[in-house]
């Protein structure tokens, strides 16, 4: 039932403690004297009448008092609408005297006189304008009131009404029972006055003494509901006065709820003694229908068997009086058993009213409990306060007992299936839930089949894209991890929608999803931990940490064994534990305290509780913490021994000892801190995504820079300033022993790591090296031959200068490359032959000219690679191809496994972009100038703006040449001009016209698509790739070297891919889906 405010008694001391108006009423109101006559006795935010009748409202029933206040609020909202319309009329008036002061002052410039009264009407204006919105603020506040009073008044009618109904359906029952009663007694008494014979006269004695039972029952009911009814008034009455007194102490500032929260917890403490008297009382009552209903039937079978003996109809007065006596302990049984049931129904009704006004002020002490102060904390936390105890324990007794009726209540009804088994509802609700179950089971079945299905689809969709193929082990971790979680995440969503399902006729599941939460939680957190920690089918190995004896069974050293990764195993299962036992505790000290919570509230056996179990949790991760030392005082020396060696010292020597956790946890957070860093920069910063946004908005200064008329950039005519002796270092050749060599050791590392491997295995001896032209792979190919070891054997380097097309052109190849005496004349043969010279190291650049696209055009690439598979386990091999070329040859026919490495070489960086330039820069005495990009001046940093602007400027010269230093160089070279004074000014590189490019043919576009996926091609090549005449790829060929997208070697004839349109055609060509990669 819900009953809304009413206002506090005045005079009563606890309602002083709690009673009062809020500040903002009053503050508007106080504006309406000035307005409304009518309102000039309402200082406080509450009429007048209300309050000279508050004193009596207390004598009144709640209904009448909450009449009462919802008349007040209607006079209130009244006389503010009324202030509201005269203030409206007022500035209406007002805006027509503005409007003719204006007027006036457009015709008298320099009146003062005019302008001093529009000042005037305006401050009036302003002041009407804010009285009232004051006033219409308070009218919708009123409103609001008003209308949560009625709508609460009629609530409480209907309830009211409806107790009232079965109250009143009662009496009238007990009533015409008590009618009955008196007319039995009375006819029994006359009958036995008249009656001689003895028998006879016994019979209607016991008849007698049943009708006057039947009476004084039926009296006794009678009293009984206009005592429940009397009861229920005046229990409404005092818990409307006492909600009222919460509901408005809780709008009291933070610091005064003291008095507030030691008022409801007076009344929670009778609301709890309530509900224990009505609970017992309710049981009391479903005791005693159970005890009255075997009277009812033995009753019942005592008629039944005097029926069968003396008949329907019996012939003798004895028997009919003896049969009327039957019929009449029966309505008594009846009778008793009616009034049992209706004190059992009104009891039970008074208890479930009891429990939501528990309910009330327990959810009131939740909704306060943030706010308190440390005095209105300590009343229901203190472990010192006595009440605070009592307050508790009481909770938990209240709890323990409504638990223990709802069990019964449920095995009652589990008890007695006859009811449920016949009802249409409950076989519609084992219906729901059986069709729910069915399509569970089919969500888990396409989970199971088509969920790593569908992960593994999109993972191979995301790795087509080049950019997402640089973090391929992230994206494979990342499908594993939610490949993992696709059943689990079933099963939450499954077992949640069951829930939600299952409580609509069992309430008491609603606890069973803190269970689910609790199970999904640890799941899934154990699920992504073991797919990311553990090696990949380990998930599910032993939890003893140690390798299997086939493992190390298969490693003869305990250097194999640290190469086999078992070390790092058992660390990861360690990991494993430690993060169990962690999130076990974890959710048990969420949990545990909540459900404290529930069953007491905020007590002091829940401070209790959560504090416990925070400090246990503390001391468990003290103990991870020690468990993991050795491993966090490494990663912390690894991390800052350079940085801060004196505190390494101290974590290493101090680390065992029992305070040494507390620095461990130090290093620790250092540790993580290190490894987050380095995360977001490898991730967040320092991604392709991150560059393009920093280089908008450099470009957008740019763009700023040029409309405030600075140069943005570089003209053609500008860049001939450049001196030859400066562009002289900046010639397109591969490098030997040049200084200005930036130190790149991918390559070389990779043919190290993989040659030493072969020599322990003499299996696989080759490798790729694969990466588009320009990159530096034949510079860094020159300085790892150069700096070859004598140790190693002999090396090799060669470069295939030409176009090989057949067989019989691939054998004379090995015959050269091998000076063997004479060309052999099958693939067996030269395997014979090769096989015959002394092992060496063969690396050989430029491989992408063993094939052509053409028919037959794979036979050369395929006899090498298959000569250099077989003897691979002799020679040690290195071939090198163009990125395309080897795309397209993975893309026809897979040859990956002829080599036992393919090693993509990466791009350049963007420091070691601007290092390739600086070097050349600090060979050349010409100062390099970035002024002409500085945008900004205001800070009065000069300096520091041309720094950040040579970084930008870097940044943009990066993600335009994609990390390419040949296509760095050449837009470098585009972005000087020289100055008066005789410095190179670094503007923005002009880009290439796109007019000739973007008017090109299918035809063209495959002219060029051949010539990048060859490397280099003749005329009459693209001829025979394209199936084009020869004398249109001719003629292409020439437009396009005129164009400046082809240069064409003089004495081979072959064309190649312009530096200068390098980047533009290959993403046109990208776009148009000419090139695959």
């Amino acid at each position: 039932m819900v009953v809304d405010q009413v206002p506090a008694v005045a005079g009563s001391e606890e309602n002083d403690v709690v009673s009062g108006t809020s500040t903002g009423e009053g503050a508007s109101e106080a504006d309406l004297p000035e307005m409304g006559s009518d309102s000039a006795s309402e200082p406080t935010g509450e009429p007048q009448d209300k309050v000279a009748t508050s004193a009596s409202a207390a004598a009144l029933p709640p209904e009448e008092l909450n009449e009462e206040r919802a008349e007040a609020l209607r006079e209130s909202v009244a006389q503010a609408e009324a202030v509201v319309a005269q203030a409206r009329v007022g500035e209406d008036v007002d805006a027509r005297v503005r409007a003719f002061l204006k007027d006036r002052l457009v015709e008298e410039p320099g009146s003062r006189v005019a302008m001093r009264e529009l000042v005037a009407a305006s401050l009036f204006y302003a002041l009407r304008e804010a009285r009232a919105v004051s006033a219409q603020t308070l009218v919708d506040r009123r409103t609001e009131a008003l209308q949560a009073v009625e709508a609460a008044l009629q609530s409480q009618r209907e309830a009211a009404s409806q107790v009232d109904q079965e109250a009143a359906e009662r009496l009238e029952r007990s009533q015409r029972a008590q009618e009955a009663a008196r007319l039995a007694v009375e006819q029994t008494r006359e009958r036995e006055r008249q009656e001689r014979d003895a028998q006879i006269r016994q019979v209607l004695a016991r008849e007698r003494e049943i009708a006057e039972e039947l009476l004084a029952i039926s009296e006794q009911e009678g009293e009984q509901i206009r005592s429940i009814v009397e009861e229920r008034r005046q229990s409404e009455a005092t818990f409307s006065e006492r909600r009222v007194e919460v509901e408005e102490g809780m709008t009291r500032p933070d610091g005064e709820l003291a008095g507030v929260v030691r008022q409801t917890l007076m009344y929670r403490r009778g609301a709890r003694d309530d509900v224990k008297r009505t609970v017992q009382g309710y049981r009391s009552a479903e005791r005693q229908v159970a005890n009255l209903k075997p009277r009812l039937d033995e009753a019942r079978r005592e008629l039944e068997q005097l029926i069968q003996e003396v008949g329907r109809e019996p012939s003798t007065e004895l028997a009919t009086r003896r049969l009327a006596l039957a019929k009449l302990q029966v309505e008594l049984a009846e009778q008793r058993l009616q009034i049992a049931q209706d004190v059992r129904d009104a009891r039970q009704a008074r208890n479930e009213v009891n429990l939501q006004r528990r309910a009330f002020f327990d959810e009131s002490l939740e909704a306060m409990f943030p706010r308190l102060g440390a005095e209105a904390r300590a009343m229901m936390l203190s472990p010192r306060s006595d009440s605070a105890w009592r307050d508790a324990l009481e909770g938990v007794r209240v709890g323990v007992l409504l638990t223990v009726d709802t069990l019964e209540e449920r095995w009652k009804q589990i008890s007695d299936p006859g009811t449920m088994l016949t009802s249409v509802a409950f076989w519609g609700w084992v219906m729901g839930v059986f069709w729910r179950v069915i399509a569970i089971l089919i969500a888990l079945w396409f989970a199971r089949e088509y969920g790593p299905r569908a992960v593994q689809w999109g993972l191979s969709q995301l790795l087509v894209r080049r950019a997402l193929r640089k973090a391929a082990g992230g994206l494979i971790k990342a499908s594993q991890v939610l490949r993992a979680l696709i059943v689990p995440a079933v099963l939450y969503l499954a077992a949640t929608h069951m829930t939600d399902y299952l409580v609509g006729a069992l309430p008491e599941l609603a606890y069973a999803r803190w269970v689910i939460d609790a199970v999904t939680i640890y799941v899934i957190v154990m699920r992504v931990v073991k797919t990311l920690a553990l090696p990949r089918g380990e998930e599910a190995g032993t939890a003893s940490g140690f390798p299997s004896a086939a493992a190390v069974a298969q490693a003869h050293t305990l250097d194999a064994l640290a190469q086999g990764g078992l070390v790092e195993e058992s660390r990861a299962r360690r990991l494993v534990r430690s993060v169990r036992v962690v999130l076990s505790f974890w959710l048990l000290s969420h949990y545990v305290p909540l459900t404290v919570w529930e069953l007491t509230g905020p007590s002091v056996i829940w401070w209790l509780a959560d504090r416990v179990f925070w400090v246990a949790l503390v001391v468990l991760v003290y103990t991870v913490l020690w468990w993991w030392r050795d491993d966090i005082a490494q990663g912390f020396e690894r991390l800052a021994g350079e940085r801060l060696p004196r505190a390494t010292v101290i974590v290493r020597e101090h680390r065992n000892r029992p305070y040494g956790v507390l620095l461990i946890g130090l290093a620790s957070i250092y540790v993580a801190g290190a490894e987050l860093v380095r995360w977001v920069r490898a991730y967040v910063v320092e991604t392709e995504l991150s560059r393009q946004f920093s280089n908008f908005i450099f470009r957008k200064k740019i763009e700023i820079q040029r409309r405030e008329g600075g140069v943005a950039e570089v003209p053609e005519a500008a860049q001939s300033t450049v001196p030859e002796r400066y562009r002289a270092f900046f010639v397109d050749r591969p490098l030997f022993d040049e200084a200005f060599r930036v130190e790149r050791r991918g390559v070389a590392d990779a043919i190290a790591a993989r040659r030493e491997t072969w020599m322990k295995v003499r299996r696989k001896g080759s490798m790729a090296i694969v990466g588009e032209a320009g990159l530096g792979k034949t510079s860094e190919l020159v300085d790892v031959v150069s700096a070859w070891p004598a140790a190693h054997g002999p090396v090799q380097y060669a470069t295939l200068a030409q176009k090989i097309s057949g067989e019989p052109a691939a054998l004379e190849f090995i015959a050269q490359l091998f000076h063997l005496p004479e060309v052999p004349t099958c693939r067996e043969e030269a395997v014979e032959w090769l096989r015959r010279t002394p092992p060496r190291t063969i690396v050989l650049d430029d491989c992408h000219h063993l094939f052509l696209r053409h028919i037959g055009g794979f036979r050369a690439v395929d006899l090498f690679l298959d000569v250099v598979h077989i003897t691979d386990d002799h020679h040690f091999w290195v071939l090198v191809f163009n990125r395309f070329a080897w795309s397209y040859l993975n893309r026809v026919r897979a040859r990956k496994h002829y080599f036992g490495l393919v090693h993509e070489v990466a791009p350049w960086s963007e420091q070691q972009i601007q290092q390739l330039v600086r070097s050349r820069d600090a060979k050349v005495d010409l100062p390099i100038s970035f002024t002409d990009l500085v945008v900004a001046h205001q800070s009065g940093e000069f300096s520091y703006e041309v720094i950040k602007t040579a970084n930008g400027y870097f940044r943009l010269l990066h993600e335009f040449s994609q990390g390419n230093p040949r296509v760095a160089l050449t837009f470098w070279l585009r972005s000087l001009r020289m100055d008066a004074s005789g410095s190179l000014q670094v503007g923005l590189f002009s880009r290439p016209t796109t007019a000739v490019q973007q008017s090109l043919t299918d035809q063209y576009l495959f002219a060029l698509a051949a010539i990048v996926q060859h490397g280099s091609l003749n005329a009459q090549q693209v001829a025979r790739i394209t199936n084009s005449d020869r004398g249109f790829c001719e003629t292409a060929i020439n437009f396009l070297y005129e164009s400046d997208i082809l240069e064409v070697c003089q004495r081979q004839g072959r064309a190649t891919l312009s530096t200068l349109y390098f980047r533009a055609v290959l993403r046109q060509l990208r776009d148009a889906n000419f090139l695959y990669e």
